[in-house]
């Protein structure tokens, strides 16, 4: 092998090819460089032929590093060259050492996803909220029913609501599992998140590994997955931050290795896991899109029955829920869903009676539009920058990324992440910058942490070539772990910040919904049991109180008042998270008979809360 051939593997982001790894089977790779390069899957250093061959100066002066370790090696030493890649074995995922590290790597997601579990009360916010109360009225025997209307997109008839018209429904149905084995509690609702949160630093292992066939490339993955930065605090409560990270990681991951197999299975697999996103997220079917888009890229000829399997197993898991739509709306899924296409303003989400449609929205005007889009196209690249990538991991993740632009296995991945990304920024604008992407981009993250740890090998090789007295593999392992401290001290002081002490006008995890046990115990005693409250968050009510309740519209006094008679509405309560039409009725710079203030609550972390009585 000459050096252009070695160049061109020392360049290549991935295991060599078939050709190339005929190349490191001839016989005149011996001794030293043929141990090296039968553990290798990358051969990205570009060697002498023999390890006492003899180099020219230009030689040297091109790869001095690898020379000289070339040179220092000695029968004695036979790993000097291979220190790194000592697990680039094929079978390495088999082994018992993997085995002991992939277990070692469980137990330490499952301590840090308790002790970061323990000090969570309740939910947290209101999405948690809403999953938590669709479990209890799962287990109370109510079935998917809200006993409140928190949006009125799909024109509710009234209280009960069917439930999870708009967000799907495994979260609440993984709770429900729990409490059936443990009774009713949020530490019992938990326990799912917990266990499939811990599984997400597995699936980094076992994408990280694809990447380079080294351990080290799988055990920095896994540890950005435990220490993932803003995520910490969110695996734990019961959203759908855990299940969708594992199920379309996982969904990624298999159908890139049908793409690179062939097997069927493999794309039986991620259908299967597809349908198990779409049941946790409404934008489950792009992973299914991905799949096929990725297929037709790879041009691979897998045969009308590994082309048909995503999809067939994707509905085997979706049918039941088609149907159970079908039986309570006539549809397979809500259309309060599609019309947030049209939203000019997310609090929009909350309006009453106003028409949301295509016509709606291009009457807001192109200038609007465009503006819409940029902003959103911003956050969104600064939510991916801060919180996907805990903001160190940017460079190392986009240099990761085009490296292994061209390798088969990660290709869903890489079709997937623009996919999103376009979704959640030029078609649902408003609900995608505002935790779309947020959600979403964690089936993303084992991919972003592997793509992470291949960009900093990178630039480490670069690096040596102008140092020449740098120890190649030495500085990728000094980097690795500076790396991994890094997102420890930011994990942990984002943890602190969000849950402990509270940030940006936030209260801390525990405290910042308080105010809805005082509320429930002021009506306990001044209002009917039966009375239906209009309330900024219903889900987060309900878990307090246990009243029906509605969510305040986002409208005037008139819209306030038209939702009161339709639903039955007597009682108001208003914070500062108001709607900014209801501003001046809140500060008390207007009044209406018809909304008498009956009370002021004083709080220390929403200000005065303020509670009406209402005559419509």
């Amino acid at each position: 092998m000459g050096f252009k051939e070695l160049f061109r593997v020392w360049q290549s982001p991935s295991r060599p090819d078939l050709k190339l790894r005929a190349e490191r089977s001839k016989p005149a790779e011996s001794g030293l460089l043929a141990r090296a390069s039968a553990r290798s899957g990358r051969f990205q250093r570009p060697l002498a032929a023999q390890p006492g061959a003899s180099s020219s100066r230009q030689d040297r002066r091109r790869y001095p590093n690898y020379l000289n370790l070339l040179q220092q090696a000695s029968p004695a030493q036979p790993d000097a060259l291979a220190s790194d890649t000592t697990e680039h074995d094929p079978t390495i995922l088999r082994s018992h050492n993997t085995k002991y590290a992939l277990l070692i790597l469980l137990l330490v997601a499952l301590l840090v996803r308790v002790l970061t579990a323990l000090p969570l009360q309740v939910p947290g916010y209101m999405d948690a909220y809403y999953y938590y109360v669709g479990a209890t009225s799962l287990y109370r025997g109510l079935g998917f029913n809200d006993p409140f209307i928190w949006n009125y997109l799909d024109d509710p008839a009234g209280i009960p609501h069917p439930s999870h018209l708009y967000w799907m429904p495994l979260p609440s149905v993984l709770a429900y599992l729990s409490f059936l084995l443990f009774g009713e509690s949020f530490r019992a609702a938990q326990l799912p998140f917990i266990v499939l949160s811990a599984l997400l630093p597995l699936v980094a292992y076992a994408v990280g590994y694809q990447v380079a066939h080294s351990r080290r490339h799988g055990v920095c993955a896994a540890l950005f997955a435990v220490f993932s930065g803003f995520y910490v605090a969110y695996w734990v409560t019961t959203d759908n931050f855990a299940p969708f990270a594992v199920f379309g990681s996982l969904c990624l991951l298999a159908a890139g290795l049908g793409l690179r197999d062939g097997r069927g299975r493999w794309f039986a697999l991620a259908g299967a896991l597809a349908g198990l996103a779409h049941l946790t997220r409404a934008d489950g079917p792009l992973l299914l899109a991905a799949i096929y888009v990725a297929l037709l890229i790879a041009r691979r000829d897998v045969g009308v029955r590994s082309f048909l399997l995503p999809v067939l197993c994707y509905l085997l898991v979706m049918v039941p829920w088609f149907a159970r739509n079908f039986l309570v709306i006539g549809a397979p899924l809500s259309p309060a869903g599609t019309t947030t296409l049209w939203l000019t303003n997310y609090d929009d989400l909350y309006s009453f009676g106003k028409e949301l449609s295509w016509r709606t929205y291009l009457a807001w005007g192109w200038d609007s539009i465009l503006r819409a889009k940029l902003h959103a196209a911003w956050i969104n690249f600064q939510r991916l920058w801060a919180e996907a990538l805990m903001i160190f991991l940017l460079p190392f993740a986009a240099i990761g990324a085009w490296r292994l632009r061209r390798r088969v296995e990660f290709l869903p991945a890489l079709i997937y992440a623009p996919l999103l990304y376009a979704t959640m920024t030029l078609a649902f604008t408003e609900p995608g910058w505002r935790g779309g992407w947020f959600h979403s981009s964690t089936a993303l993250l084992p991919f972003l942490y592997a793509a992470a740890v291949d960009g900093l090998d990178a630039l480490v090789g670069w690096a040596a070539r102008l140092r020449r007295t740098w120890d190649v593999v030495q500085a990728r392992r000094v980097f690795s772990v500076g790396l991994v401290a890094l997102a420890v001290l930011l994990s942990g002081y984002l943890y602190s910040e969000r849950v402990m002490v509270g940030r940006l006008g936030t209260p801390p995890w525990n405290q910042r919904d308080q105010v809805y046990s005082h509320l429930a115990a002021w009506l306990d005693e001044h209002a009917p049991s039966d009375a239906v409250a209009m309330v900024n968050s219903p889900p987060t009510f309900y878990y307090f109180s246990e009243r029906p309740c509605l969510s305040v519209p986002n409208g005037d006094v008139e819209t306030l008042l038209a939702v009161a008679r339709r639903y039955g509405s007597d009682v108001l309560i208003l914070d500062r998270n108001r709607p900014d039409p209801l501003a001046t009725l809140y500060t008390g710079e207007i009044a209406d008979p018809r909304v008498e203030l009956w009370a002021t609550l004083d709080d220390d972390y929403v200000g005065p809360v303020r509670v009406y009585r209402l005559r419509p």
